[in-house]
């Protein structure tokens, strides 16, 4: 059974009378254990559902003859957790007394097919596979890291760690396609061991979709854990070579790449970062893979579509962080060409409460920003990255975006990620239309 917690308006559900509170227990004769469920016996065009509402068992047919998400969104209490002690973990590497939801280590299907989050298929039982058949769970996101059984076990710390090529192999063999990470860590599974994933790994195209190589993001709160460096330009160097040797060989094979190293370790490297159509269909974006060209190309269009206007002034603030910060000075310097009177304040935070090798901006602080703006000119506005605040508005440490807007007594934006919003807010702020 499932808890409705929001009806979205004007949907089938909301015209069908559903309320928040409802408990949904069966659809057409099948009980409805949990999301995965739900998903599955929705899809059918004559509807019959039964439901609870304050105690009291109803019955109602429907017809979804577009076959369109009926509205319902549901609470989710059982995510499945994380039965491993990974080498790299980051939720290890949070200080103590941030809110608890931040030290949850989920690794659930559902949310692998909902969310995109990746999962290590370490704890699934037979009935869970055969579950991912019948219900056709694909694509499924998963983090393998390396292939070698013995590597495995020991960066994962679990023995059904051990099993993957086994597992992809099941999932192949039933037509479930999947897409691959591996957080590579050095002198651990780079080197011939990411050679060797990188093979074992291309047997299974077409299935796999894609293999994002990313480098393992290191705080400064590793007292205790197992020991890993960061990257070197020169190492960021060798992986990119690597990874492009495996492209080339991908490309004339099955006509993609197939693997892709995250933005991240161009930025190491010092490499520009390749451009739109390298990236064919962005497949592991949330990995940091192509985030870049797609911002710019993004930027740019919506750049290219306006006249230039020497009259309008103004002074804004941009907030980023380490890794992003040459690559949006100089994207402004673009943007001045045809708003030369628009003084763009590009300002790099340094992240001091996670420690300085973690520079991506969806890792930022309010204390971190606000303490490195006292003595920046402001201007008329700032904007930050939305990724560095949750639902409340809140960053990592609690700071709600409304204590910059009183320390600096200026509005505030959020901008997501996308080049078309930055370019909007840059000239038009909080400004509507």
């Amino acid at each position: 059974m499932l808890k409705i917690s929001n009806i979205q308006q004007n949907s089938l559900a909301d015209k069908c009378g559903f309320k928040p509170g409802d408990i949904v227990l069966k659809i057409n004769g099948c009980e409805i254990n949990d999301i995965i469920d739900y998903l599955y016996y929705s899809k059918e065009e004559r509807l019959t559902i039964e439901y609870l509402r304050d105690g009291k068992l109803y019955k109602i047919g429907l017809i979804n003859k577009k076959l369109k998400p009926l509205g319902i969104e549901f609470e989710y209490e059982k995510v499945k957790r994380c039965v491993n002690k990974c080498i790299f973990c980051f939720i290890d590497q949070l200080p103590k007394g941030m809110r608890k939801t931040l030290y949850i280590k989920d690794d659930d299907t559902a949310l692998s097919i909902l969310s995109g989050n990746y999962i290590t298929l370490t704890n699934l039982t037979e009935k869970d596979f055969e579950r991912i058949v019948k219900f056709h769970l694909s694509p499924l996101k998963i983090s393998v890291h390396t292939t070698n059984p013995t590597l495995r076990k020991f960066i994962l710390k679990n023995p059904k760690a051990a099993l993957i090529l086994d597992q992809l192999e099941f999932l192949a063999k039933h037509n479930i396609e999947f897409d691959a990470q591996i957080v590579l860590m050095k002198g651990i599974n780079d080197g011939f061991e990411l050679d060797r994933t990188i093979s074992d790994l291309s047997k299974f195209y077409p299935n796999i979709r894609s293999i994002a190589v990313v480098p393992v993001g290191l705080t400064k709160y590793r007292e205790g854990l197992f020991p890993l460096e960061p990257f070197s330009k020169d190492d960021a160097k060798k992986v990119l070579n690597q990874i492009s040797g495996w492209q080339r060989k991908f490309k004339k094979e099955f006509g993609t790449k197939l693997v892709f190293a995250s933005d991240e370790f161009y930025i190491k490297a010092q490499e520009d970062v390749p451009g739109y159509e390298f990236y064919e269909d962005f497949r592991q974006i949330e990995n940091g893979v192509g985030l870049l060209a797609l911002f710019k190309k993004q930027f740019l269009e919506a750049l290219k579509r306006l006249k230039p206007d020497y009259n309008l002034k103004k002074h804004v603030t941009v907030i980023t962080g380490v890794s992003a910060y040459e690559f949006l000075k100089n994207l402004t310097k673009i943007f001045n060409k045809k708003f030369p009177n628009v003084e763009v304040n590009i300002v790099k935070i340094v992240n001091n409460f996670f420690g300085h090798t973690i520079t991506v901006a969806g890792l930022l602080t309010g204390k971190d920003i606000i303490d490195q703006l006292q003595n920046v000119n402001i201007g008329d506005y700032i904007l930050i990255p939305s990724c560095a605040l949750n639902y409340e508005n809140k960053f990592l440490d609690d700071v709600h975006i409304d204590e910059l807007k009183k320390r600096f007594k200026c509005p505030v934006y959020p901008v997501e990620n996308h080049g078309r919003k930055l370019l909007y807010y840059l000239l038009k702020g909080g400004e509507k239309g």
